[in-house]
């Protein structure tokens, strides 16, 4: 199972609805073996280690950069998937990530 975790200042509001657009996004792609949560930016670095893909909503610190370089964890920039700019390549990243991982 891979895990996904994204995070932003308060853990409720902007994270949950991006957790929300990536569950819709893989159901609507039929792709499965992946577990998304939310989580707020205070308890990230105490959790992180539990993930494998990080999606972001506010630039990282360089603490959580350090995390993701160190564990092997992919970070995505999740603004995208919030806004919908790249007007249908927004998940593109996190495909990628995902893609990544299962050919490890």
């Amino acid at each position: 199972m891979t895990k996904v975790v994204v995070a932003c200042g308060s853990g409720v509001a902007t994270s949950e609805t991006v957790v929300g657009k990536v569950k819709s996004f893989l159901e609507d792609h039929k792709i499965t073996g992946v577990e998304v949560e939310a989580t707020d930016f205070k308890q990230l670095a105490n959790v992180l280690k539990n993930y494998d893909v990080y999606v972001w909503l506010a630039k990282p610190t360089p603490e959580i950069m350090d995390i993701c370089e160190q564990e092997g964890i992919y970070d995505v920039n999740g603004v995208n998937v919030l806004t919908g700019a790249m007007g249908g390549d927004e998940y593109l990243p996190l495909v990628n990530a995902l893609y990544s991982l299962k050919n490890q």
